[in-house]
C-alpha cells in the first residue's frame, strides 16, 4: 500500500466523482480509477459503491476513511512543522486571534521589544478557515467560541461594560441593570463576531430582543462611530478599553453577569518550542496585566 494511493482515495471520497477527483490530482481518470482498483483488491474489500456515474463511500469505505484522513492530516501537520523549521527566519511564532483583537498591536509591539530575536506573525480575523488553525502555533480566543483539536489555557476573564456618549440618557448612571436599555437603540460587530456574540447571549438573559441601528465588520468604523453617536455599546473591560474614545462613559452591567474569557490555545499533541514557550510566557504576563487595570506606556 502506497502513500499516494491513500491520498487518491481521500480525494476521491470527498469529491464523490472519479472525474472531478481526476481533474484536482491532475491525473487521468483511468489512471486514478486503476489506483482505487488496486488499493481495494489490496485491501480484500470494496470502499466505493458505483450509482450511475457518481460514487459514494460505502459502510467500510467510510470506517476507512474516517481513519485514514485523520492519519493524512498528521502527515499533512508534520510536513508544516519541518517546513517551518526551514524557514524559521521568516516568523519563529505564530499568532491567530479572533478576539482581543485590539490589542494585537501592542502584544506585537511590547513582544518584540522584549524579544526582538524572535520572529513574530500576528493574524486577527473573524471567521478563521481550517488552514489558519492549522497553521498557527496559538490562538487567542474568547467565549462562547470554542477551538477543537486545540488545549486551552485561560488567560482572563473580563466583564462586558456598556459604553455611551458622554451626553447620552444613561452617561450618569455608572451602573445600569440591562434590562433598563431595552428601548435604546445599540451599534455593534456582526453576528460572526465574538463581541456580537456575546453582547446577543446577554440581552437574551436580560430578557430582550436589543435594537440595532448601526452594524459594521470594519473596527475603525465602529469605534469611531462610538464617541459620534448616540448609541449603546457592549465592550469588553480589558481588551478593548484602550481602543476607546475620550468622550465615553463606561458603564457597569449588575444584572446579568455578563462577562467573557479569553484563552489562549495551543494544538493537541504539537510540541511548543522555545520560542512559543517564551511567547507564551510572555502573554500570561501581559494579560494578568490587562487584569489589574496596568498599562503600559511607550
Amino acid at each position: 500500500m502506497q502513500l499516494i494511493q491513500l491520498q487518491y482515495f481521500c480525494t476521491v471520497a470527498r469529491c464523490r466523482n472519479m472525474s472531478r477527483a481526476a481533474e484536482e490530482l491532475w491525473i487521468s481518470q483511468p489512471a486514478l480509477s486503476k489506483a482505487i482498483s488496486n488499493l481495494e483488491e489490496e485491501l480484500g474489500i470494496r470502499l466505493f459503491d458505483r450509482i450511475g456515474r457518481g460514487i459514494r463511500l460505502n459502510d467500510a469505505g467510510r470506517l476507512f476513511y474516517h481513519q485514514i484522513s485523520h492519519i493524512m492530516l498528521l502527515l499533512d501537520d508534520a510536513v508544516r512543522q519541518a517546513q517551518r523549521v526551514k524557514s524559521a527566519q521568516h516568523h519563529d511564532v505564530s499568532v491567530l486571534f479572533t478576539a482581543a483583537t485590539f490589542v494585537a498591536p501592542r502584544i506585537r509591539e511590547e513582544f518584540e521589544r522584549e524579544s526582538p530575536e524572535i520572529s513574530l506573525e500576528i493574524k486577527c480575523c473573524y471567521t478563521p478557515d481550517p488552514q489558519d488553525l492549522r497553521d498557527c502555533d496559538f490562538h487567542i480566543y474568547a467565549t462562547p467560541m470554542e477551538s477543537p483539536g486545540m488545549v486551552p489555557v485561560k488567560m482572563l476573564e473580563e466583564p462586558m461594560l456598556l459604553t455611551c456618549n458622554s451626553k447620552h440618557d444613561l452617561a450618569g448612571r455608572g451602573e445600569v441593570d440591562l434590562i433598563e436599555t431595552r428601548e435604546y437603540m445599540y451599534q455593534c460587530l456582526p453576528p460572526h463576531e465574538n463581541m456580537h456574540e456575546n453582547f446577543a447571549s446577554s440581552c437574551k438573559k436580560a430578557g430582550f430582543e436589543p435594537k440595532i441601528a448601526f452594524c459594521t465588520e470594519d473596527s475603525y468604523a465602529f469605534f469611531s462611530g462610538l464617541g459620534s453617536s448616540n448609541l449603546l455599546t457592549m465592550v469588553p473591560a480589558y481588551t478593548a478599553f484602550s481602543s476607546l474614545c475620550n468622550n465615553l462613559v463606561l458603564l457597569k452591567i449588575r444584572n446579568p453577569k455578563c462577562t467573557r474569557t479569553v484563552y489562549m490555545a495551543s494544538h493537541q499533541g504539537r510540541e511548543l518550542s522555545e520560542n512559543c514557550l517564551t511567547f507564551q510566557s510572555f502573554c500570561f504576563n501581559f494579560f494578568k496585566r490587562l487584569a489589574s487595570g496596568y498599562t503600559k506606556e511607550n
